[in-house]
């Protein structure tokens, strides 16, 4: 156990003693993005080129594979980097398009071992005004509402499919589960939803992917494993209900990180990309 971590577990003891001490402790555990001990690394991935990114806070760059301008993009979840979203990237390439990842800030190359939801979709709207020629776009986990919303705020209106994997809700949901597993008790839940929204500057109500204003001629399609213990798949019922969106349960096992690379992503991606191929007509030889 980290010296963080026994001392997020000594004041979530105390937090009647010190209760916003210990609110900001527990909330900057919640937000750091190198929990799964990824360091950075500022190397090109293998096959893309590197393309600078100016005036977006915390991230330098973004990596694109294929020719032409970037058609497909991929977000990966929290606490991961863009090496993740590697099988979506063949897969665009696969059907003909190039495709384009970055890593969030705090995640990966970009700098920092903290970030909020907020950073996130200000970054993936920077890229969606910067590459129009966007169209379609795979996010996974947490990198589905940074996703949403860029598309919501976005003046460009390229982009069609949106395949969501394993996507989280809403932020508030992520925060109570994560509350429940560790057993905090619920006013120090309540000081970490403050500092969390404090740090982030909008209401943590916000983050809700059922309510961030998706357009309805942006087609939604979900993939979820009904057996996935980080993010229920009632996360995805829950979005389909008020987003036009089709859910399709993965095979049982797929796991929240393995389906990234599973099958069923290859071929609902696939499908995604079908109508857009049809209307660049045959390619020339």
């Amino acid at each position: 156990m980290t010296a963080g971590s026994l001392l997020a577990t000594g004041l979530a003891r105390a937090h009647r003693i010190m209760p916003r001490l210990a609110g900001y402790v527990q909330a900057t555990t919640f937000v750091n993005t190198r929990g799964l001990g990824r360091s950075p690394d500022d190397l090109c991935p293998l096959g893309a080129r590197r393309v600078e990114l100016t005036g977006v806070p915390r991230v330098a760059a973004a990596y694109v594979w294929g020719s032409g301008e970037p058609t497909v993009l991929a977000l990966h979840g929290w606490g991961t980097d863009n090496t993740t979203m590697s099988a979506v990237v063949d897969a665009a390439l696969m059907s003909g398009e190039s495709a384009i990842c970055f890593d969030a800030p705090g995640h990966g190359a970009s700098p920092g071992s903290h970030a909020t939801i907020r950073e996130y979709a200000h970054a993936t709207l920077a890229v969606l005004q910067r590459f129009p020629s966007i169209h379609t776009i795979v996010a996974h986990s947490l990198g589905s509402i940074a996703a949403v919303s860029a598309v919501a705020e976005s003046d460009v209106q390229n982009v069609r499919n949106m395949l969501l994997l394993a996507p989280a809700c809403s932020l508030s949901g992520v925060l109570e589960r994560w509350s429940a597993q560790r057993g905090l008790p619920r006013a120090l839940v309540k000081q970490i939803h403050r500092e969390v929204e404090r740090r982030d500057s909008i209401p943590i109500s916000h983050w809700d992917i059922r309510t961030l204003g998706l357009p309805t001629s942006v087609r939604v399609q979900i993939l979820h494993d009904p057996a996935d213990e980080v993010v229920p798949l009632l996360d995805s019922y829950l979005i389909a209900a008020d987003v036009s969106a089709d859910v399709h349960e993965a095979v049982w096992g797929s796991g929240h990180h393995r389906i990234i690379g599973s099958d069923e992503m290859r071929a609902a991606l696939t499908a995604c990309l079908r109508p857009a191929a049809s209307q660049r007509g045959p390619a020339h030889v």
